[in-house]
């Protein structure tokens, strides 16, 4: 995060779905194109 607060779970939450779609995410980065992820269940 660059700025503002989450609270501590919504934290956790952010970190697993980052962890689960890092490479999908960094793809998006690379190639500029936005494709749909699921959320967490």
């Amino acid at each position: 995060m660059i700025e503002g607060d989450l609270p501590p779970k919504a934290q956790e939450l952010v970190k697993e779905w980052w962890d689960k779609y890092q490479g999908e995410i960094e793809k998006m980065w690379n190639t500029k194109t936005l494709i749909k992820l699921p959320p967490l269940k």
